[in-house]
């Protein structure tokens, strides 16, 4: 298997190169060509062909042949285009290499207990009872006493209603009662008041 993720196709000449094809020779010719881009060869024996273009076996020989001249043609513009793909994409993992040795390194020095700790020491220090700091059981009552008038002034989050566990007779009672479904359900009804 390939590195390469993703393979460029170029519609236009595609489309130039294919529009004379059935849609299942059309399909056994991509199959192919995507076996070939992620493997880099083309197996020898007919039935690993088959198989990879997902051609029924007595129609092999016709697909074959109609789809023959543009495979090794299309092999080697795929064989070009592999070759240019690795070395971008080998650039680009340098890119990124470079990109996190100067992201971790400041001055030729390691960075990473500036930007947090490992997971083996935060496992380590959460082992340790000494570490965590709960609130001590003598909290001040002042402190006590300023949370209850916070929560004094909020209102319970299920205060109102909630109108889709109703059923419809109560969702309908209850928006008519806020005035939210009065005129709109009336209308729609064709009652008047």
């Amino acid at each position: 298997m390939t590195d390469l993720a993703w393979m460029k196709t170029y519609i236009g000449t595609e489309t130039a190169l294919t529009a004379h094809l059935t849609a299942e020779e059309f399909g056994a010719y991509e199959r192919l060509r995507r076996h070939y881009w992620q493997h880099g060869s083309m197996p020898s024996d007919d039935a690993r062909l088959v198989r990879i273009s997902g051609i029924d076996p007595e129609r092999w020989e016709a697909v074959a042949q109609a789809i023959g001249p543009l495979m090794s043609e299309g092999l080697q513009r795929l064989d070009a285009e592999r070759s240019d793909a690795t070395i971008k994409r080998e650039k680009k993992v340098a890119a990124g290499h470079r990109g996190a040795e100067a992201r971790w390194r400041i001055n030729g020095k390691t960075n990473a207990l500036a930007n947090g700790t490992t997971m083996a020491d935060a496992s380590e220090e959460m082992a340790e009872p000494s570490v965590c700091q709960w609130p001590s059981a003598s909290a001040s009552a002042s402190d006590s006493s300023a949370l209850d008038e916070k929560e004094e002034g909020l209102e319970p989050a299920r205060a109102k209603p909630n109108v889709l566990t109703m059923s419809m007779a109560e969702a309908r009672a209850h928006l008519e009662k806020e005035g939210k479904l009065e005129n709109s359900y009336a209308a729609a009804k064709g009652i008047t008041a």
